[in-house]
C-alpha cells in the first residue's frame, strides 16, 4: 500500500539562522503540513551567504508566530 502526502505548500515569512554569518535574518519559508524549510535560492541579506541550508527559527502566519 503506498501513501502520498499531498498537503499544499504555504510560503509564509519568517526568520532564519544564518550558518555564515550566525545571525538571524528574515527570510521566506515553505511550510508544507508540519514540515518548514527554506525557499530554495535564498540569499542572506548580511552576507550575502545560501540560506538553503539555514535553520528555520518562526514561521510568521497570519499575525502569529509560530515555531
Amino acid at each position: 500500500m503506498k501513501l502520498t502526502n499531498n498537503l499544499p505548500v504555504e510560503e509564509l515569512p519568517g526568520r532564519v539562522h544564518c550558518y555564515m554569518c550566525t545571525h538571524r535574518v528574515e527570510a521566506t519559508v515553505l511550510k508544507q503540513g508540519t514540515a518548514r524549510k527554506t525557499r530554495p535560492g535564498q540569499r542572506c541579506p548580511r552576507c550575502s551567504g545560501s540560506l538553503d541550508s539555514g535553520y528555520v527559527l518562526e514561521v510568521y502566519s497570519g499575525g502569529l508566530v509560530t515555531a
